[in-house]
C-alpha cells in the first residue's frame, strides 16, 4: 500500500509540474462565466416570474453538464500520459527496476490522476452552486445528490483512459479515448433519432451502445437527482419522456463494476507487456 501511495504522490506532483491547475483555473472561470451569463439573459426579462424561476434551474442542470466535461476531460488528459507518455519518455524504466510490481504502478498512476480529477470536479460543483446562490439568490441544496454522481464520470472515463495507456502510444491512447467518449455521446442522439423517425435498428444499437462505455446510465442518474428542479414544461413534454427513462436501481452498480473491471484490465494488461 506504501508504493501505491508513493506512486500516487509522484502522479500529483507531475501533475502540478506539468502546471495543469492553469487548465483547471481556466476551466473554473468558464464555469462562473456561464452562470454570469445566464443571469445577464434573466436580467433582461426581470419582471417575468416564469423567467426568473426556470433560468437558475436550467443554469444548474446545465452547469452540471459543463463539470462533468471539464471533469471528463481533465481525467482523460492526466490518463493519456500516465503510462504511456512515461515509457516513451524513458521515465518509467527507473520506477520498474526498483522493488515494485506492476500492478501496484498501475493503482498508484489511477489513484494519482483520479484523485487530482475528482478534486478539481468537487471544487468546479460546489463553484457552481455558490455561483448560482450570488448572482440569482436561489439554492438547490436538496440536489446534493446529483453531484454524487457526477463524480463518476472522471472516475469512468480517467479508468478507461488509463487501461488503454497501458498498452498503447500516447497518441493512440489519446484517439481510442476520443472514440470511446463518442460511442458513449452517440447513444442519446441514435435513440432520439430512431424513435422520431421510427427506426428500430437505430434503437437496437443504442441499447447495445450503452453497455461498452455506460457514460448515459449516469446521466440518466443525475436527470432523476435533479427531478426536483427540472421546469414542468420540460418534465411533461412527451419527449422528455420518451427519451429520459427513470434509471434502473442496478446502473449505477453496473457503472462501477465496469469500472473496477477495466481497472483489473489495466493490471493485467501492463502485467504482461515488455517494458
Amino acid at each position: 500500500m506504501r508504493a501505491i501511495l508513493l506512486i500516487a504522490s509522484l502522479t500529483l506532483k507531475e501533475t502540478l509540474r506539468r502546471r495543469l491547475w492553469v487548465a483547471s483555473l481556466l476551466a473554473s472561470l468558464a464555469v462562473v462565466g456561464f452562470v454570469f451569463v445566464a443571469k445577464l439573459g434573466a436580467s433582461v426579462r426581470a419582471n417575468d416570474p416564469i423567467v426568473q424561476s426556470v433560468v437558475p434551474r436550467i443554469t444548474l442542470i446545465l452547469g452540471l453538464d459543463v463539470v462533468k466535461f471539464f471533469g471528463s476531460v481533465m481525467a482523460m488528459t492526466l490518463a493519456s500520459g500516465a503510462i504511456a507518455l512515461e515509457i516513451e519518455r524513458g521515465m518509467l524504466y527507473a520506477i520498474l527496476y526498483k522493488p515494485l510490481h506492476r500492478y501496484q504502478v498501475v493503482l498508484g498512476k489511477w489513484l494519482g490522476v483520479l484523485v487530482f480529477a475528482l478534486l478539481n470536479t468537487l471544487f468546479w460543483t460546489v463553484l457552481l452552486y455558490a455561483s448560482i446562490r450570488l448572482m440569482m439568490g436561489k439554492t438547490y441544496l436538496e440536489t446534493w445528490r446529483a453531484p454524487l454522481v457526477v463524480l463518476l464520470y472522471p472516475v469512468l472515463f480517467g479508468t478507461l483512459t488509463l487501461f488503454f495507456s497501458t498498452f498503447a502510444s500516447m497518441g493512440l491512447t489519446v484517439a481510442l479515448s476520443i472514440i470511446s467518449a463518442g460511442i458513449a455521446w452517440s447513444e442519446k442522439p441514435m435513440r432520439e433519432f430512431g424513435m422520431v423517425f421510427d427506426i428500430e435498428t437505430l434503437v437496437n444499437v443504442a441499447n447495445n451502445v450503452r453497455w461498452i462505455v455506460p457514460m448515459n446510465h449516469l446521466r440518466r442518474w443525475v436527470l432523476e437527482e435533479l427531478s426536483v428542479v427540472i421546469p414542468e414544461r420540460m418534465m411533461m413534454s412527451q419527449r422528455f419522456q420518451a427519451f429520459e427513462s427513470p434509471p434502473a436501481g442496478w446502473e449505477v452498480g453496473y457503472v462501477f463494476g465496469y469500472v473496477l473491471a477495466v481497472l483489473m484490465l489495466a493490471v493485467l494488461v501492463f502485467g504482461r507487456r515488455d517494458v
